[in-house]
């Protein structure tokens, strides 16, 4: 083998074990960003379906134990955006969307209940609907990192 520099190694092996080296840390770097964004995504689909769990179990307790305390509820308006008005026999509550939290409000505005969503939604909004027997809520989020739609749909007796 011919030495072309005093160190005992040529130029093309330092250049050849250069473009190895390089090429493992960018393959190993990829295989870490990819690993990273699926843990994210898994993270924010978790917290998702963790706040859907809470939001529909407590709203809808609330609600029930409002129907059982003053009767149906008479009148469902909801204004297409951010909050929802329940009219009852004796006063009204308010389901409402502000930024990322969901409150459930008395009549007088004092929270009943509130839950802030994960900072990761994006172009929250309520809409609710009712018929003779039940009461419905949509509320529309999506992820601002990707196309995943989250919907939390609560379905209330009105009985």
């Amino acid at each position: 083998m011919i030495k072309l520099n005093r160190k005992g190694y040529m130029t093309v092996e330092i250049i050849i074990a250069s473009v190895i080296a390089f090429s493992i840390a960018f393959f190993l770097m990829e295989i870490t960003m990819k690993l990273v964004d699926i843990t994210d995504n898994e993270y924010v689909n978790t917290n998702f379906m963790t706040d859907k769990a809470l939001v529909m179990k407590n709203v809808k307790k609330n609600i029930e134990k409002d129907i059982s305390e003053n009767g149906k509820v008479s009148t469902l308006d909801c204004n297409g955006t951010n909050y929802c008005m329940l009219i009852f026999n004796n006063g009204n509550r308010f389901l409402a969307v502000e930024n990322e939290e969901i409150m459930y409000l008395d009549n007088d505005g004092s929270k009943l209940y509130s839950k802030k969503l994960d900072k990761n939604y994006g172009d929250i909004s309520l809409t609710g609907g009712n018929d003779d027997n039940y009461i419905y809520f949509q509320i529309k989020g999506n992820n601002i990192f990707d196309d995943e739609n989250y919907d939390i749909n609560i379905v209330v007796y009105n009985g």
